[in-house]
């Protein structure tokens, strides 16, 4: 079988395995590849591709490999629900199948797959979910600003109540070592 084919059909399962891998769909909904991280899941399976084709003597270790570096890197993400290593052996299993020219069994798998969202593709909307809860990043500000109040040169005790209303816990600050504080939560009574 052509070189060729098998690079275009390999792209085609690459693309849609990593559209159904949950991990990295959230690691770019969450902002964790900064604000190209779509772009980023876009060049991924580009380079995934060209990895597996264009090395001979591959297996799915390398492929984790590259995977585990690339989340860590590009999305500063430790995936440790053991789906890297699925990827990694369902892309061998394809990209073999495809040099062993069963291109129509590969095709028919990928029929079989629950349908997705084609989502890492150019000019895809997604939806950012932001980590915290709060408006803007002033009221961030004022809010710390509010809530922390640590007299690190005298090492007193200043206990601080909590932003949210009705809650049972108070926290204290306390000056362990010059330059540290530490924050301890204690229940009102």
């Amino acid at each position: 079988m052509a070189q060729g084919s098998v690079n275009a059909d390999f792209r085609i399962v690459v693309e849609n395995v990593m559209n159904r891998w949950t991990a990295l769909r959230m690691a770019v909904e969450h902002g964790m590849g900064g604000p190209l991280g779509l772009n980023t899941a876009i060049e991924l399976i580009d380079y995934v591709t060209a990895f597996c084709t264009d090395n001979k003597n591959i297996d799915s270790i390398d492929v984790r490999e590259l995977l585990e570096e690339i989340m860590d890197q590009e999305y500063e993400t430790i995936c440790e629900d053991d789906s890297i290593q699925e990827i990694s052996v369902l892309l061998m299993k394809y990209l073999n199948l495809l040099k062993q020219g069963k291109t129509e069994e590969v095709m028919a798998e990928l029929r079989l797959m629950k349908p997705c969202e084609m989502w890492i593709v150019s000019g895809a909307k997604i939806k950012y979910q932001r980590m915290d809860d709060s408006s803007s990043e002033s009221d961030d500000q004022a809010d710390d600003q509010e809530e922390m109040e640590v007299d690190q040169t005298s090492g007193s005790v200043n206990v601080v109540s909590p932003s949210t209303e009705g809650s049972s816990i108070k926290f204290t600050e306390e000056d362990i070592d010059p330059g540290w504080t530490q924050v301890r939560g204690r229940r009102r009574r």
